[in-house]
């Protein structure tokens, strides 16, 4: 029996993306006093921000923020994961033994940022992006492989964020 609940347990967290990943903008240093504040929930829940993400987009976003001003991000984040294959009927007897379930997975990002100079608001944005991973193989793979999805979204939001921050100033 515990065997079953075990494999049970490893089904349902095995595949789940982490939408606010702290490697998801690749490695950066320590920063401290960024005018960036983090606000973000994950399927309606709100969520601490990791520390090395916030200092990924710190990083990534410098040069684009005025002296003086400060970048108020919300993220709102959502997966929804679904089931392609009648495997799934018999998922208590096959999880152990096969390796092979089809699934895709639509994760969404929602971006709202204003920069905000002398308590005023000089320009706001909102951003979307989508992943949608179809994924045949369970386990690590198929984690890695939504996670890989999942900051790639983060970095495209910074890219993005950043070309509109820089528009307005040229």
């Amino acid at each position: 029996m515990k065997f079953f609940v075990f494999i049970f347990s490893l089904l349902l967290v095995a595949c789940a993306p982490a939408l606010y990943h702290e490697k998801a903008l690749g490695e950066v240093s320590q920063r401290e006093n960024s005018p960036i504040s983090f606000f973000a929930t994950e399927n309606g829940d709100s969520i601490l921000f990791p520390q090395e993400l916030k200092n990924a987009y710190a990083e990534k976003l410098q040069e684009a923020i005025p002296a003086g001003c400060n970048l108020q991000l919300h993220f709102q984040g959502d997966v929804e994961e679904h089931y392609l294959s009648p495997w799934y009927l018999g998922i208590f007897i096959l999880a152990p033994l096969w390796p092979a379930m089809p699934r895709e997975d639509d994760i969404v990002i929602n971006l709202s940022a204003e920069l905000v100079c002398e308590n005023v608001t000089v320009q706001s944005a909102k951003l979307l992006e989508e992943e949608h991973p179809k994924l045949f193989w369970y386990g690590a793979y198929r984690r890695g492989a939504i996670q890989k999805h999942a900051d790639l979204i983060h970095e495209k939001l910074a890219v993005r964020l950043k070309q509109i921050l820089m528009q307005e100033r040229f």
